[in-house]
């Protein structure tokens, strides 16, 4: 009785330390983030809110949620060891990018500070095990940053030329008349202009965000990682032509009302998840299939 009365002991003492060292973590964390760091986080939300270069941020920290909830049961039962040595180095290359984002305009070098001193305490509190568990989701949500101004552009500019080319082969086949010159399309009595949010690059920067994170669930090889990644190239550019030619089909014969705010966004979410649902369970179908053929041929 002695004795299970001391095991018990024991791990309510592991339980009130591993939560101890949580309250420290977070509080250490949160003390930066409204004085050193408020300022970038402040501007990071209002990027993502605003979808200022970021219009997939939203889904990021719930994407990395989940992956930690997938894991709470054994991150819960892990046992806290302090790792000074990586943690603190860590640490220190949060500090150095602190300093080397003074006097610099935006707020990237500053919220990956922020993820970097805080993996560094994880380190620190809770030791490599931990850090392995946890990692990837807190660093997963560095992608919430938007990419520079200027490769965004040029990036955009490509697909947008790309996207527009494909957009009205696809819809000249479907016997609607339209001309093009350059992003400029002219329907009979309309005329419209594929800007920068028609380009595609938000697909594309949207599926990377989702790529990377089905890949770090599902793939356990390089190549099928990468091979996720690659893939949400043509994609976006099958996504970004089958939203235009839409749009301008829907002109066409329905009228410029398509064109307006609301339709636009609702064509482009349904584009979007349909494509993202649609591959993923194609992939999943293939994933489940190569299983079984394996498991019938070791048998």
């Amino acid at each position: 009785m002695e004795q299970k009365s001391d095991t018990i002991t024991g791990v309510n003492t592991e339980f009130k330390s591993l939560r101890g060292r949580w309250f420290i973590f977070f509080a250490i964390m949160a003390a930066l983030g409204v004085t050193l760091y408020g300022k970038s986080l402040y501007a990071l939300a209002m990027a993502v809110l605003h979808r200022e270069g970021s219009s997939h941020g939203l889904f990021v920290p719930f994407i990395s949620a989940y992956l930690i909830w997938l894991k709470f049961d054994k991150i819960k039962a892990l046992t806290p060891r302090m790792a000074l040595v990586p943690g603190t180095v860590m640490v220190a290359a949060g500090a150095v990018l602190f300093i080397l984002s003074q006097g610099r305009e935006g707020y990237s070098l500053q919220v990956l500070s922020f993820l970097s001193i805080a993996g560094g305490l994880i380190l620190v509190l809770f030791g490599s095990q931990m850090f392995k568990e946890v990692g990837f989701p807190l660093f997963f949500l560095g992608a919430m940053i938007p990419i520079p101004q200027g490769v965004d552009k040029w990036i955009a500019d490509r697909m947008a030329q790309t996207s527009t080319w494909g957009a009205v082969v696809l819809t000249k086949a479907m016997g609607v008349p339209l001309l093009r010159e350059g992003l400029n399309i002219y329907l009979p009595d309309i005329h419209l202009y594929v800007d920068h949010g028609c380009s595609g690059i938000r697909y594309l920067l949207s599926y990377l965000v989702f790529g990377i994170a089905y890949a770090f669930r599902f793939k356990k090889s390089i190549q099928g990682r990468a091979l996720v990644l690659i893939g949400a190239v043509p994609l976006s550019l099958i996504g970004g032509m089958l939203r235009l030619s839409i749009i301008f089909i829907s002109a066409y014969y329905i009228g410029p009302i398509m064109v307006e705010h609301r339709p636009h966004v609702m064509l482009s979410w349904t584009v979007f998840t349909v494509l993202l649902v649609g591959v993923i369970a194609v992939d999943r179908y293939l994933s489940r299939k190569k299983l079984t053929k394996v498991t019938r041929e070791l048998k």
